[in-house]
């Protein structure tokens, strides 16, 4: 009873974590599909197809979830006329976002590629300077600058580091280059991210939080399938294997529960305490890093993760007085929650993955 009554206050912040440990379930399935053949010389499966099959099964659970609770969503299936091109500019940047994930973990470590998307934040207030003209403070510039510097920590650029030796066996790329490349794809991913977060703040409560991740599935799923088509080297390939179709049906399945999990924490939370639980996604990466491929960060990696989560720490916390709205909201463009009760918002980098 006494257990009951301590988890009864703090159940949003459990169901959450659970959601984000299978997000990290649906991060390993990937990692896992693109990389696993490499080494015996066979194809591996493409991002774009990943992003296929897995965006094309949530496309369908929005339009069931819609259909469902049509009383209550108005105009299912493609939302309000004035906000639609709105909806799919979302879609459409919210491809680079999750694509920019996806391939950064052909080359980098789960751990890595996972930290990298922590720049979100601070992206987004330079791009919310730049496109909504919001205030821009000193430190806020600092951070910027600083955050980078974890980056360049984590991508180890020969030029500045040498040639270091990778542990054999290793689940990163020994090539310093295709590292560099990872990561500029990542970085990409992080813009795409954060522009996500300014067109959701844009729509604001116009549209509800279903209609945003539908057009994005929708979106990608489009997108994915065109690439496929037009780009020779990523032709469709068929599962070869049990492994390959259980992992396919694990990031649907996963990634249903993620989302039903969070929309659940999100409505039982409040915003800063619920936008905390996004950090657990460090922790489950490096979790899988060592259980699954035995790689621990190097001292590189640990520094540049102590330099970006510290300084996300630190500008989320220190915001201007006058801009409190924003400053939650800037702090949580990895969980955003603007209002505590309410499904339609759900936390962006959710939205953007």
């Amino acid at each position: 009873m006494c257990i009951r009554d301590s988890l009864k206050p703090n159940v949003g912040l459990v169901l959450l974590v659970i959601s984000q440990f299978f997000n990290s379930c649906m991060v390993v399935s990937t990692k896992v599909l693109e990389t696993e053949d490499v080494e015996a010389g066979e194809e591996p499966i493409k991002p774009l197809q990943i992003l296929l099959v897995r965006m094309l099964i949530t496309y369908l659970g929005t339009l069931i979830y819609m259909y469902l609770n049509r009383a209550s969503i108005k105009n299912v299936p493609f939302g309000a006329p004035p906000m639609r091109k709105w909806l799919a500019l979302r879609g459409f940047t919210g491809f680079f976002g999750v694509f920019g994930m996806y391939f950064s973990l052909l080359y980098l470590s789960i751990s890595d590629a996972v930290l990298i998307t922590f720049l979100t934040p601070t992206v987004t207030v330079i791009l919310a300077w730049v496109v909504l003209r919001e205030k821009l403070t000193r430190l806020e510039v600092i951070g910027s600058i600083v955050s980078l510097a974890g980056v360049v920590l984590i991508v180890r650029p020969s030029f500045l580091f040498g040639i270091l030796p990778t542990p054999e066996g290793s689940v990163e790329s020994e090539d310093p280059r295709e590292r560099l490349i990872a990561t500029i794809v990542a970085l990409v991913g992080v813009l795409g991210a954060s522009a996500v977060y300014i067109i959701i703040r844009f729509i604001g409560d116009k549209a509800h939080a279903i209609l945003s991740v539908s057009y994005f599935s929708l979106i990608v799923t489009i997108i994915s399938f065109v690439g496929i088509l037009v780009i020779p080297s990523m032709s469709f390939q068929v599962p070869k294997n049990l492994k390959q179709w259980l992992l396919f049906g694990n990031l649907g399945i996963c990634g249903f529960i993620f989302q039903l999990l969070l929309t659940l924490g999100i409505q039982k939370e409040r915003a800063g305490r619920g936008s905390l639980m996004s950090y657990t996604q460090l922790i489950y990466a490096v979790f899988w890093d060592v259980s699954l491929w035995h790689h621990w960060p190097s001292f590189w990696s640990w520094l540049g993760m102590f330099v970006i989560l510290t300084t996300t720490v630190v500008v989320g916390k220190f915001k201007p007085r006058g801009d409190a709205t924003a400053a939650t909201r800037d702090q949580e463009t990895q969980q955003v929650q603007a209002d505590d009760d309410q499904v339609e918002n759900i936390p962006l980098e959710e939205l953007s993955k």
